[in-house]
């Protein structure tokens, strides 16, 4: 499987939250494991608000709201690192939170160029950065990052359609306006809705369509038709089945160089998690994958260094360490698939047997 041409290849954060010092190694699908409350889904947080910042501000809306999302926990201190690029031959990205507003960043090409600037205000005059990037790299940074934290609840919601020409992405993180990106791939006029529908038919033999119901002049919802030609609103759809289309229309958003993706496995049959990570592997060689995950089944699709084993001290905060380098590694991979060694080796407290050469009695 290919790669994308440029990812982030390492990231590193400083006082943002619970992540008082951390530095992980990425690989264009990567994925943190560990035990509940550790950190990360604040490191997919950080990874967003660093992505952003690469080449854009935030602004505050009249109701005193942060968009185009809530940055996180960004106080005076607040410092993260991006390291870019297909090889040893990287692109930086520095930035570090001096008061309320203002962020001092560097990075670019060598050599590295430093600047200040606003990290909240109006979008029209933050817009850009002087920081000289390499072009083929450019419309990696523009794209930004997407998350993906998927609730049945917003994905059953009927959407106001998608204008000719509009952009392809969903509402919120949580999946609302999935039914308008349906609705827009099936008007594309290829034969790409076809193939979703025999994918669902394929992995749920009950269904026979997948329909977009109109409530409104303007807004759709999904509904499903079953070989028994029964119809199937949204209200009553499994949420396997809704998370299975959520990821299914993954491939066809807007494309983002960054796709942050909050246990995937939820809501999911065991036996259809091997074909939401088939699709996750696919998006990878063009749009790096980043996910948190607390399955075995999901970890059984990845190797060694696409994993991350994240465990929280009391003194030193979150800690990151791949799995590939936790002691015995090989020996114990000779044994177990990947989702059973951590699973064989956890604690969910601190991972002690997995992170050190303990043996589990």
């Amino acid at each position: 499987m290919s790669s994308p041409a440029w990812f982030i290849r390492s990231v590193s954060v400083q006082k943002f939250g619970c992540l008082k010092d951390v530095n992980a190694a990425l690989t264009p699908l990567h994925a943190f494991i560990g035990p509940n409350d550790s950190g990360k889904s604040t490191l997919l947080r950080a990874l967003r608000t660093a992505m952003h910042l690469v080449r854009r501000s935030f602004i505050r809306a009249p109701n005193d709201e942060i968009q185009p999302f809530d940055p996180g926990p960004l106080c005076s201190g607040t410092a993260m690192q991006l390291a870019f690029g297909p090889d040893r031959a990287k692109s930086h990205f520095n930035l570090k939170i001096l008061d309320e507003g203002n962020f001092a960043e560097s990075g670019g090409s060598k050599p590295l160029l430093a600047s200040q600037r606003s990290w909240i205000g109006p979008r029209s005059t933050k817009r850009g950065s002087t920081l000289t990037w390499p072009p083929e790299i450019l419309p990696l940074l523009d794209s930004g990052a997407r998350l993906v934290h998927l609730n049945p609840s917003s994905l059953r919601e009927p959407s106001e359609l998608i204008p000719e020409g509009g952009g392809n992405e969903l509402i919120d993180e949580y999946g609302r306006g999935l039914p308008a990106i349906y609705d827009a791939i099936l008007n594309r006029g290829d034969d790409a809705f076809l193939r979703m529908v025999e994918g669902v038919r394929r992995l749920f033999p009950t269904i026979k369509a997948v329909r977009l119901k109109v409530m409104s002049k303007s807004t759709k919802a999904l509904e499903v038709e079953l070989v028994s030609g029964e119809r199937v609103p949204a209200a009553f759809l499994s949420e396997g089945l809704l998370f299975y289309l959520a990821f299914a229309a993954l491939q066809h958003l807007d494309p983002v160089a960054l796709l942050l993706i909050e246990e995937p496995e939820n809501g999911l049959h065991p036996a259809r998690i091997a074909d939401v990570m088939r699709i996750l592997r696919e998006i990878s060689s063009t749009t790096q994958v980043v996910l948190t995950t607390h399955s075995p089944l999901v970890i059984n699709e990845m190797q060694g260094d696409e994993v991350s084993v994240v465990t929280r001290d009391r003194d030193k905060g979150t800690m990151v360490r791949r799995l590939d380098s936790t002691p015995n590694f090989i020996e114990r991979s000779k044994v177990y698939a990947l989702g059973e060694l951590w699973l064989s080796y956890a604690n969910g407290d601190d991972e002690g047997p997995l992170l050190t050469a303990q043996v589990v009695t």
